[in-house]
């Protein structure tokens, strides 16, 4: 069999494996394929992250060609997101909304998995992938909360690095509940030094 063969058998499985509505998550699903009754992925698949992706990649490619299919067989609405695979009968699209332009703008990753040239992403492109997507893990964006942060330590910009170490040392102090202060403004100044230090602020 080919590729385009492959992809049809996996859509063709997803189809009877969702088709009564149960809910799945995509790890599940590759686990699913795995078993000897199916037979799609062996047990390497999840050991090697090129291979991890590309199984992922297939039965995305897979769910979305499965969700415009029941779209316009008016069957309900596919759910699909890493934690919840889902046919959802009493979603199903109305006419209006079954033009696939229209879908493909409204959801970016159905353009993604779509398109098999992306089936072709390199060891080292998913490693960079992998790479940013635990930074992003690690690291939450809170740069958006620098301002409230800055007025919770009651400061103002602009202001260094030790300028806030200091503000928070006295505050902290002044209100330390063993101190007999306020424990909620306590936990408000120590949230805000902590974002500030997230946010690489604070060195």
């Amino acid at each position: 069999m080919n590729e385009h063969d492959d992809i049809d058998v996996i859509r063709s499985l997803l189809a009877s494996h969702l088709a009564d509505g149960k809910k799945t998550s995509l790890y599940e699903l590759v686990k699913w394929l795995q078993q000897p009754e199916q037979s799609i992925f062996n047990d390497e698949a999840l050991k090697d992250s090129l291979l991890l992706f590309r199984c992922n990649f297939l039965i995305m490619h897979a769910l979305y060609r499965l969700r415009l299919q029941w779209r316009s067989e008016q069957l309900g609405e596919l759910l699909i997101s890493a934690l919840h695979i889902q046919l959802a009968p009493g979603l199903a699209a109305t006419t209006e909304q079954s033009d696939n332009t229209e879908l493909e703008q409204a959801d970016p990753l159905q353009v993604y998995y779509l398109d098999l040239n992306n089936l072709s992403t390199s060891r080292e492109e998913v490693e960079l992938l992998l790479e940013q997507f635990w930074k992003q893990m690690r690291r939450p964006d809170y740069s958006q909360h620098q301002d409230d942060d800055l007025t919770a330590l009651e400061l103002s910009p602009p202001v260094t690095a030790k300028q806030i170490r200091q503000q928070y040392r006295r505050l902290a102090m002044q209100h330390h509940p063993d101190r007999g202060g306020d424990s909620l403004r306590f936990r408000q100044i120590n949230a805000a030094y902590q974002r500030l230090k997230q946010a690489s602020f604070i060195a």
